[in-house]
């Protein structure tokens, strides 16, 4: 089995630390705005979407927020199953690629400081030049570069864009529902807990 993970708020839970750079962010633009209400969006779309449907500053506001984020990363955790996860897929013979709007770099770097690089075959990020999720691009590479059967082969994320865009490279799905949002999602599998990926 091949396994393709979207990495803030699959494999890591990095919202907190998002929602606190957002919240600081708008707060900066003296753009009053309810934390839940924003947590909603970018979970339901994304902070690029938001960014587009709430016509805020552009590139200001984004850049603005990175600079937040990225003075908060070193808080970014895995989820506590993580790693036991994806120690056990890959056990079983199992690869796993991350698929982030997240750079490389940054990604490598906190898989390194948390023990799990070696568990992972490559990571494709928003500086790979492959159009953002839910276009199939960056899955599609992974199938070819790997020679990878779509049939056996998984992408897990969070978020309905994740799952259109395994949809849309003709792979398995699996939405992993935290938040029970009660969106129309049309996913292979649903689960609720990363340890039911085992």
């Amino acid at each position: 089995m091949n396994y393709i993970w979207d990495f803030d708020g699959t494999l890591y839970d990095t919202y907190p630390m998002m929602i606190k750079a957002l919240m600081k962010t708008f707060a900066e633009f003296s753009l009053p705005q309810e934390e839940a209400k924003v947590y909603r969006k970018i979970k339901e779309d994304s902070i690029h979407q938001m960014i587009i449907d709430w016509q805020l500053p552009v590139p200001t506001f984004d850049e603005t927020y990175h600079l937040y984020e990225a003075r908060n990363m070193n808080q970014s955790l895995p989820f506590k199953e993580t790693k036991e996860v994806l120690t056990g897929l890959k056990a079983n013979g199992g690869q796993h690629f991350i698929l982030t709007h997240r750079q490389i770099a940054a990604t490598w770097k906190l898989l390194e400081r948390d023990g799990l690089d070696s568990l992972i075959t490559e990571v494709v990020g928003s500086d790979s030049a492959f159009p953002r999720k839910p276009d199939p691009a960056a899955i599609n590479y992974f199938i070819e570069k790997y020679q990878l059967d779509r049939e056996q082969t998984f992408m897990i994320g969070d978020r309905k864009l994740d799952i259109e865009a395994g949809n849309n490279a003709k792979t398995k799905t699996v939405f992993y529902d935290l938040d029970h949002f009660k969106q129309d999602i049309n996913a292979t599998y649903r689960i609720n807990n990363l340890k039911e990926m085992l």
